[in-house]
């Protein structure tokens, strides 16, 4: 399916489409979500421990962080367990994601699931290779841009760098740290930066889509997915700009408002406001995972035509078992 140019107000629309989307089954959006958590956790938490670990005993001893590294520590087995980490994540998280957008199209579909849908994909190796495989194509792009930007921008990033370090050296000395100053191609790098990781984010999740709900080969989705996004660049900045902006005053709101009634709450008991704040702020958390995955799932229908039906493969006779 060829890369198509989407109306500016079909994009906006997609924001609706996605909360129609979770309203319709939101039991089973909720179920998914908690499913995520505690996956995320049984890898996360033992990862997070195991890094910490690495940090403890040289902070123990009263060792100071060489100037240009803020942490001290075992740095070779901290980042040997944070590359452990990225790999295994990118082994056993891409099933999880495949079964997101195959939930997002069952209820689009007005097929009965339940959250627990999400967990189908880890019984057809076959699909679970293919998610692999993306992931590390994704993975590879992102290091070679990256490298490219990192290289682009090297002289600047440096200087940075080492007013970071002669500010350290400052205050390791007991000496008032100058103050910093921001050259102004760092300022250029820091929002080219960030479209650039934006337009990377979108290609990875529109690609992982298509390979997730039709028989495209991965590269060529990743291909597909890039022009879509950039043939709708300027007007999916414009409504990601714009949605994200109504997102963040609507958050802001309802956050100070739950801290009202949090504090008020606090007042009474501390254990009531922690209680409370548990209470309150756990649906947000939990509409996270379902805004997220239902957004993109609309965002890879409307620029790549999603309206083919999903795997012809051993995946689909799983999900019938």
């Amino acid at each position: 399916m060829a890369a198509q140019s989407v109306k500016i107000e079909a994009m906006f629309g997609w924001v609706i489409e996605s909360l129609k989307l979770v309203k319709r089954n939101f039991s089973g959006f909720i179920s998914a979500c908690l499913v995520t958590i505690v996956l995320a956790l049984l890898l996360c938490v033992p990862m997070g421990i195991a890094l910490m670990s690495t940090m403890n005993g040289l902070h123990a001893s009263g060792a100071m962080p060489t100037p240009g590294m803020p942490f001290t520590g075992n740095m070779t087995l901290f980042f040997s367990i944070y590359a452990a980490t990225i790999v295994i994540s990118m082994l056993l998280f891409p099933p999880l994601l495949i079964g997101w957008f195959k939930l997002c199209q069952n209820i689009d579909n007005a097929i009965a699931v339940s959250g627990f849908e999400i967990l189908k994909p880890y019984r057809d190796i076959q699909l679970w290779l293919r998610g692999i495989r993306f992931a590390l194509l994704g993975f590879l792009v992102y290091i070679l841009i990256l490298g490219l930007f990192a290289l682009m921008f090297s002289g600047a990033i440096s200087d940075f760098m080492h007013q970071i370090e002669a500010q350290q050296l400052a205050m390791m000395s007991g000496a008032k740290p100058a103050p910093p100053s921001f050259p102004f191609a760092i300022i250029i790098g820091y929002f080219f930066f960030i479209f650039l990781a934006s337009f990377l984010q979108l290609v990875y999740m529109v690609g992982f889509t298509e390979i997730s709900l039709r028989s495209t080969p991965v590269v060529t989705a990743m291909k597909m997915a890039a022009q879509a996004v950039l043939k709708n660049a300027l007007k999916l900045i414009l409504v990601i700009i714009c949605v994200g902006i109504i997102f963040y005053i609507a958050f802001f709101i309802v956050s100070f408002l739950l801290m009202l009634i949090i504090g008020l709450a606090t007042v009474i008991h501390p254990v009531a406001g922690a209680i409370v704040a548990f209470v309150l702020f756990l649906p947000l958390m939990l509409l996270m995972y379902p805004l997220i995955f239902s957004g993109h799932y609309f965002m890879w229908k409307g620029l790549l035509g999603g309206t083919a039906p999903a795997l012809p493969t051993s995946y689909e006779t799983t999900l019938s078992v």
